[in-house]
């Protein structure tokens, strides 16, 4: 009688440990998601989404963004709700734009190239011509963030230039010290 129990228990504990070991394992998604939700139709037709791999400097000329050694900058999403880029990245700029009109840029750094992130924007018109973007990004380990802005305009040419990304300048003792900003707009022609 107990042989039959210890046969009993062993083929309990195999049928659970077999049970675990072949259970679906949630998969990782291979890329990150953009999504444009509640947002008309009529927006989403005029965006476009442009992906810049850590740059210092972007420029805007003339309907065409590209990174500061003139190579243009890689499109993402052009007039469509959703759409996806790959992960593999730890640290890139999203340059979204309206109609030749305004612009935001998103920047990402990731801790884990292997992190997915969902991406979703909502973009609302406000009183005049501008657009209020509010965003969520959500990686799928750990904790995600939201942020809301007015988009900017955009100039037929200008520069973006990440300050911080740049070499520091000679130290001075004669400059004062105060708050440098974290991104400098040089508008070349209006």
């Amino acid at each position: 009688m107990r042989g039959t129990w210890i046969i009993l228990l062993i083929m309990v504990a195999a049928g659970v440990g077999m049970y675990f070991w072949f259970k679906p394992k949630p998969k990782s998604t291979r890329s990150d998601t953009i999504v444009f939700k509640n947002t008309p139709d009529s927006i989403i037709k005029k965006m476009k989404v442009y992906l810049a791999d850590n740059p210092k400097e972007v420029m805007y000329l003339d309907s065409v963004w590209m990174q500061s050694d003139s190579t243009p900058l890689k499109q993402v999403l052009n007039g469509v709700t959703e759409d996806t880029m790959s992960k593999a990245y730890s640290n890139i700029t999203l340059f979204l734009t309206y109609d030749h009109h305004s612009f935001y840029d998103i920047e990402l750094t990731k801790p884990d190239p292997k992190l997915s992130y969902n991406i979703t924007l909502e973009l609302k018109p406000q009183s005049g011509d501008s657009l209020l973007l509010t965003g969520t990004i959500l990686p799928d380990k750990g904790d995600g963030f939201q942020f809301q802005s007015h988009m900017m305009k955009i100039y037929s040419r200008f520069v973006v230039t990440y300050n911080y990304k740049l070499p520091a300048p000679p130290a001075d003792s004669t400059s004062i010290k105060g708050h440098d900003a974290n991104k400098t707009i040089t508008i070349l022609k209006n």
